[in-house]
C-alpha cells in the first residue's frame, strides 16, 4: 500500500519536547525532526490511494449505501462479531459514502502536512478523525507512530495492535509493525487494580480508564503515575506508584464508606445535560446530586466536542447541601500540566484540580498555573492560550531543604570506644627532663562509652564516661634530698616511674554525617578525678661525701583535671541500627592546680639521717595526649 515505514533516526534517537510540537514558542523543533517528519511525509503520499479509490488492494468493495454488504466467504466458521467502537477495514459491512470518504481524505492530507511542518500533536488529530471516518491502513498506521512519537506508547502499543487486528497488512509491513509492538512492550507496564467496589471510576495520571473492574489491562507508558478510584458514598482512594517496563503493578484499592459526607448539586446554567466531573472523574450528568467526602472539591462540566466548564472549587460541609450553577460552554484551548515530582497537586486559577498530570480544556487567554508538593517551593507560571492552541506545560518543583519533610526523625545512639593513648609528656618537673637524663614516650589506654540524643539533623548532644591509664618513666633527672633539719639538700640523680589514672565524666556536642562512610565529629567536655603515682628512688651525695642510696619510694597525689576532647571518626553501617569507625581524639588536660609530691614522706639519708623530696610538681598543668582507636555504634 506504500505506507509510512518507520525511520531510521525514529529508532535511534529521542524526541524531545514531542507534545509542544505545536505550541508558542516551541514551533521551531530540531531540525532532525522536521527532516525527519517531511520524509515521514513524503513516505505517506502513496497512502492516499485507498481513499481516493474506495477500497484497499485486496478488498472487496464497499458497498453502496443502498446496497446489501457482501456475505462472508463460507469457511465453516461464523465470522467473528465486531465491536462497534473498533476500527473498521474496508471490507467491513458498514456503508461508507462517497462524501464521508472524501472528508477522510481531506483530514488524511491535513496530517501529512501537519507531519512536514513537524507539528506530531496536531497531525495526530487529524489521522484519528480521519481514520473515524473511514478507516485505513494508512490512517491506523501513521496514528500508531504519531503517539509512539509523541510518547504516548501505551495508546500507540494498542493502535499497533489494532493494526495487525482490524486489517490485512504484507508480510512485511507485519513483520514492521510486529517489531514496534516488542519495543512498545518492553517500554510500557501495566496496573492490575483490585479489591474495589464494583462500578467505581478509574483515573489514571488524569486520564479516565474506565470502571471497576476493566474489562482490560490498564497499560500505562513506562515510569510514575498517580491512581485515583472514586464511587459515590465511599471515600476516593487515591496512590502514586512507579510502573517499570513489561511489568504489572498490583494496586488494591479497597474503598472506605463515608462517615462525615455532605452533598453537592450541579446544574448547566442553561439546562443543557452534560457530563460532571468531580475531582477528574465522571460522576454522572446534569442536574447531578450526590453524596461526597467533607473538604473542598474540583467541578466541571464537560460535554460533546468543546462544550465544558472550567475547574471550579466545592467546598463540601458535613451534613450540608452545596449547589453549583455551571454554564457550559464552548472551550478553544486545551492544556497539559506535568509537574515534577509526579504526585504535586495542580492548581489553575487558584482551583485545586487534583494530584499529578492534569489534561482539560480551557478558555483562551490568561491562566495561572501553580504547582505545590510537600518538601519543594511552589512554582507557579502564567500561561496565555490561543483560540485551538493545545499546550504542554512542565513544571518542575526545587528542592526545599529547610522543609520538615526532609529532615530525619530524632535518634538515640550508644557508642562504646577503645583508645590507645599516646604521651609526649605527663609534664612537670619530674618529667623536666636535662641534661643526661632520659624519657621514655608516655603510653597507655582510654574507654569510653557515649549517649546522645540525636536531631534529625546529625546535631547530638550527649553525656560520656569514660577510664584511662598512661605511664610514663624518667631516668638519671637531676634531683635533691633534704635531710631533717639541715638546710643545704643532698644532690644526686633521680628515677621516676609516672603513673595515671582516672575517671573522666562529661558533657559532649556532636554531628553525625549519614553517607556510605558516615562521619562523626564530637567535642567533649567534663572533668577527670583521678590519681598520679610516681615511684621514686636515687643516688645522691651526703655531707660527709658518703652515697646514699635512696630506696624507692611511692606517692600518692589526687589528681583533678578539666578536660577537652576533640574527636573524629569515620565508619562503616554494617546492620540496620550498627556502625563501626576508627578515628582520633585529641585529649588536653587541664589542671586548676597540679599534682604534688607528697613531701611527708621520709627517705632514709644514711649519716644524714632521715630525708624528704620536696613538694615538686609530678604533672604539669596543661597535658596533651592522643587517643586513636576503635568505636562501635548502636542507634535507634
Amino acid at each position: 500500500m506504500g505506507e509510512l515505514e518507520r525511520p531510521s533516526a525514529g529508532r535511534s534517537g529521542s524526541t524531545q519536547g514531542s507534545e509542544t510540537a505545536d505550541l508558542p514558542g516551541s514551533r521551531g523543533a530540531p531540525r532532525r525532526r522536521a527532516s525527519r517528519l517531511t520524509a515521514m511525509a513524503a513516505g505517506l503520499a502513496t497512502a492516499l490511494a485507498p481513499l481516493t479509490a474506495g477500497a484497499q488492494p485486496g478488498a472487496p468493495p464497499a458497498p453502496s449505501p443502498g446496497e446489501a454488504a457482501p456475505a462472508p466467504a463460507a469457511s465453516g466458521e461464523a465470522a467473528p462479531a465486531q465491536d462497534p467502537a473498533a476500527p473498521r477495514s474496508l471490507g467491513d459491512e458498514v456503508p461508507v459514502s462517497e462524501a464521508v470518504r472524501q472528508e477522510a481524505l481531506q483530514h488524511f492530507e491535513k496530517g501529512l502536512a501537519l507531519l512536514g511542518q513537524g507539528a506530531l500533536g496536531p497531525a495526530l488529530a487529524e489521522f484519528m478523525l480521519s481514520r473515524k471516518l473511514f478507516p485505513t491502513r494508512a490512517a491506523t498506521r501513521n496514528a500508531a507512530i504519531a503517539l509512539r512519537e509523541l510518547h504516548r506508547d501505551n495508546e500507540a502499543l494498542d493502535m499497533f495492535e489494532a493494526f495487525l487486528r482490524d486489517f490485512n497488512a504484507s508480510a512485511a509491513e507485519r513483520t514492521a509493525v510486529q517489531r514496534d509492538i516488542a519495543e512498545l512492550r518492553a517500554r510500557v507496564g501495566t496496573i492490575d487494580i483490585t479489591g474495589a467496589e464494583p462500578g467505581a471510576s478509574i483515573v489514571v495520571s488524569g486520564e479516565d480508564r474506565g470502571q471497576y473492574p476493566p474489562f482490560k489491562p490498564i497499560r500505562v507508558p513506562a515510569g510514575p503515575h498517580v491512581i485515583r478510584v472514586f464511587k459515590e458514598g465511599f471515600e476516593s482512594f487515591e496512590r502514586r506508584v512507579d510502573v517499570a517496563g513489561g511489568q504489572t503493578v498490583p494496586v488494591q484499592a479497597r474503598l472506605r464508606r463515608l462517615t462525615r459526607s455532605g452533598r453537592l448539586r450541579v446544574v448547566e446554567r442553561t439546562g443543557k445535560t452534560v457530563d460532571v466531573l468531580v475531582d477528574n472523574v465522571v460522576v454522572g450528568r446534569t442536574p447531578w446530586l450526590g453524596a461526597l467526602s467533607v473538604g473542598n472539591h474540583m467541578v466541571a462540566l464537560r460535554g460533546e466536542g468543546k462544550l465544558g466548564s472550567q475547574p471550579t472549587a466545592a467546598p463540601v460541609r458535613p451534613q450540608e447541601l452545596t449547589t453549583l450553577s455551571l454554564l457550559a460552554e464552548e472551550l478553544d484551548a486545551s492544556l497539559r500540566v506535568n509537574p515534577t515530582p509526579p504526585g504535586a497537586s495542580v492548581w489553575i486559577n487558584s482551583v485545586n484540580v487534583g494530584n499529578g498530570v492534569w489534561l482539560g480544556r480551557l478558555k483562551e487567554g490568561q491562566h495561572r498555573v501553580e504547582v505545590k508538593a510537600d518538601g519543594f517551593v511552589t512554582g507557579s507560571r502564567t500561561v496565555t492560550l490561543d483560540r485551538g492552541e493545545r499546550e504542554v506545560l512542565t513544571l518542575q518543583l526545587e528542592r526545599d531543604e529547610e522543609a520538615p519533610i526532609w529532615r530525619k526523625p530524632p535518634k538515640i545512639a550508644l557508642d562504646a570506644s577503645a583508645s590507645f593513648l599516646l604521651v609526649p609528656t605527663l609534664g612537670g618537673d619530674v618529667a623536666g627532663c636535662s641534661g643526661g637524663c632520659s624519657i621514655s614516650p608516655g603510653l597507655g589506654g582510654a574507654a569510653f562509652l557515649h549517649g546522645a540524643y540525636e536531631l534529625g539533623s546529625g546535631l547530638g548532644f550527649g553525656v560520656e564516661v569514660g577510664g584511662l591509664m598512661a605511664f610514663q618513666g624518667v631516668e638519671g633527672r637531676d634531683a635533691e634530698l633534704y635531710p631533717v633539719g639541715v638546710a643545704e639538700p643532698d644532690r644526686g640523680l633521680a628515677d621516676d616511674d609516672l603513673r595515671l589514672s582516672g575517671v573522666l565524666v562529661g558533657a559532649t556536642i556532636g554531628y553525625h554525617v549519614e553517607q556510605r562512610f558516615p562521619l562523626q565529629f564530637r567535642l567533649g567536655a567534663g572533668v577527670l578525678l583521678g590519681q598520679v603515682r610516681d615511684e621514686r628512688s636515687g643516688d645522691f651525695t651526703a655531707r660527709d661525701g658518703s652515697v646514699i642510696l635512696a630506696a624507692p619510694a611511692a606517692s600518692f597525689s589526687s589528681a583533678t583535671y578539666l578536660y577537652l576532647d576533640p574527636e573524629v571518626r569515620i565508619g562503616a553501617r554494617f546492620a540496620e541500627h550498627f556502625e563501626v569507625s576508627a578515628g582520633a581524639k585529641l585529649l588536653v588536660l587541664i589542671a586548676p592546680e597540679p599534682p604534688r609530691w607528697d613531701p611527708t614522706i621520709e627517705i632514709p639519708a644514711s649519716t644524714d639521717g632521715i630525708g624528704t623530696y620536696r613538694p615538686e610538681p609530678v604533672m604539669g598543668d596543661l597535658v596533651f595526649m592522643v587517643a586513636p582507636g576503635v568505636s562501635l555504634r548502636y542507634d535507634f
